[in-house]
């Protein structure tokens, strides 16, 4: 899959978090862990995972007695599609134009400038 086909719904953000931090995951587990937050019912989980499965971004094994599902996709990859998203929708392609307005409304801290300055130096 493209990075830049990597755009998640919220929904299935919360379904891949869960994968992401521990995987396989059955779908019982899954809707134990989603039941309250973000409250949904079994069928709602399972309903998500067909479509995700559908769109390629988790897989699944058959386990000894329920399938078993994975992440299909990295964290990272996500992040980054996701990143150049925003970037282009909002920002115009622009990430110096981002980077102005996250220091014009005060939304960096002292130490995350400093981790930019120092990225910056470093050319990664």
């Amino acid at each position: 899959m493209k990075e830049k086909e990597i755009i998640l719904l919220q929904s299935e953000r919360y379904i891949m978090e869960k994968l992401w931090d521990n995987s396989p995951r059955t779908i019982m587990q899954l809707y134990h862990s989603l039941e309250e937050e973000p409250g949904w019912s079994k069928s709602t989980v399972n309903t998500l995972l067909s479509r995700m499965l559908e769109k390629g971004i988790i897989y699944y094994e058959e386990g000894e007695r329920a399938r078993q599902y994975y992440p299909a996709i990295r964290r990272e990859d996500a992040a980054v599609a996701e990143t150049e998203s925003l970037i282009r929708r909002v920002y115009k392609g622009s990430v110096s134009m981002m980077m102005s307005t996250m220091l014009k409304k005060n939304a960096l801290s002292e130490e995350e400038r400093e981790e930019l300055y120092q990225i910056l130096r470093n050319g990664e």
